[in-house]
């Protein structure tokens, strides 16, 4: 198996994963042969990335760190608590601030989030999803197929998985894994009352939609600060995902300590950043990094990787940092790969699979000379290579 971009697409090909509509209806499933309509229809209903298997992906398998049931169902059930919510809100304006957070705090509106029967199902699906991540040690690649109209909901769950894995990692307990895991798929939820136009806009943001688009930190927090079934730090980790170690986030400018606090903390409006807010804001600013959006292009996760590694201590908690380093390899499995210096300079491939030991050193399977024609297959393992093999993603 292996990702490939979408231009790349070609009749014939099997498809590697079932691909889901943006109600998350079955629009292709896996083992499809691909045929020019349906490469068409991808591209316009904003798919950019694909996975197939093919014979010189043969034997590369990418683990979905969950089922595709548990999926699904909290993917579905974010949507829907997302359109339902959205449903019940009056008229207002979009940029009337007060006005926004009057609805939100209303009895009537609180009473009716929380009744939100999707809502419900989503806290009380939270075990199922954090019990299928306790037995995962890394991420071995890149999982979703996202599109434009899907990219908030599986955004949610992907940044999710990555912020759980790093939970588990620092030994937190199951509860508060739990709190991570309700926080960050609803970290986002604050959109909902921004316009669609302004979220999904393909030219630069003026500095006054800047501080629209900034308000779903505040509005996301006012929605669930008062919700005791998920809890205050679930909360904030709406309000704090954007936040940064040198101040220089937002809602608040608050400032972190680039030190882990597992301590038992009480959460209200201290001044204080809270760790697995922290957690999240790595998770999130990854995943939204490798994702296409309508505005830009995906970056390549080995870049995304690294900003994350140069941003700890300004951005990013250090210690966490060093976490997330431990479970995100920098060249997830099934990515297409360049080699850029050494024996096989400007070879190309694909990540076959990773060393546990030492995540962003895999086994590259190489498939095409410096001239780009093909050659028979063979794999290099770069974590026992002497001649410090460097290389790239390129896709």
């Amino acid at each position: 198996m292996r990702r490939i971009n979408i231009n790349n697409a070609l009749p014939g090909m099997e498809l590697a994963k079932t691909i889901y509509g943006s109600n998350f209806e079955v629009l292709l499933n896996k083992g499809v042969i691909l045929e020019h309509r349906y490469i068409t229809q991808l591209k316009g209903r904003g798919f950019l990335k694909i996975y197939i298997e093919d014979k010189e992906s043969e034997n590369i398998v990418i683990n979905d760190p969950i089922s595709d049931k548990i999926r699904i169902m909290a993917t579905k059930n974010i949507f829907n608590t997302y359109s339902m919510t959205k449903s019940i809100l009056e008229e207002i304006e979009a940029d009337a601030t007060d006005a926004v957070m009057r609805n939100i705090n209303t009895s009537k509106f609180k009473r009716s989030f929380h009744d939100n029967p999707y809502f419900r199902k989503l806290c009380e699906n939270i075990g199922p999803f954090v019990d299928e991540l306790l037995n995962q040690e890394v991420l071995s690649g890149l999982h979703s197929i996202k599109s434009f109209d899907n990219y908030l909901f599986e955004h949610s769950i992907d940044a999710a998985i990555m912020a759980l894995l790093m939970g588990k990692r620092l030994n937190l307990s199951v509860e508060k894994l739990k709190q991570i895991a309700i926080g960050v798929f609803l970290h986002d939820i604050g959109y909902i009352f921004i316009d669609e136009n302004l979220i999904n806009k393909s030219d630069k943001l003026t500095q006054l939609e800047f501080e629209q688009i900034k308000l779903h930190t505040n509005y996301g927090y006012e929605l669930l600060k008062d919700i005791e079934t998920i809890g205050a730090a679930s909360a904030h980790i709406a309000y704090q995902h954007h936040e940064r170690q040198d101040g220089n986030g937002y809602p608040r400018g608050l400032r972190g300590t680039n030190k882990i606090d597992k301590g038992d903390l009480i959460y209200m409006d201290e001044e204080k950043m809270i760790t697995i807010a922290e957690i999240a804001a790595i998770a999130d600013y990854y995943d939204a990094c490798i994702s296409d959006r309508p505005f830009r292009a995906a970056l390549r996760p080995d870049l995304a990787h690294e900003l994350v590694r140069v941003g700890a201590v300004s951005q990013f908690n250090k210690e966490l940092v060093d976490c997330f380093l431990q479970i995100v390899p920098k060249y997830p499995i099934g990515c297409e790969v360049m080699i850029i210096n050494g024996r096989y300079r400007d070879f190309s491939g694909i990540v076959a699979s990773l060393n546990r030991f030492e995540i962003s050193k895999p086994k590259v399977r190489l498939l095409y000379d410096n001239n780009k024609k093909k050659i028979m297959p063979f794999e290099i393992d770069l974590s026992a290579d002497s001649y410090n093999t460097e290389m790239e993603c390129i896709s």
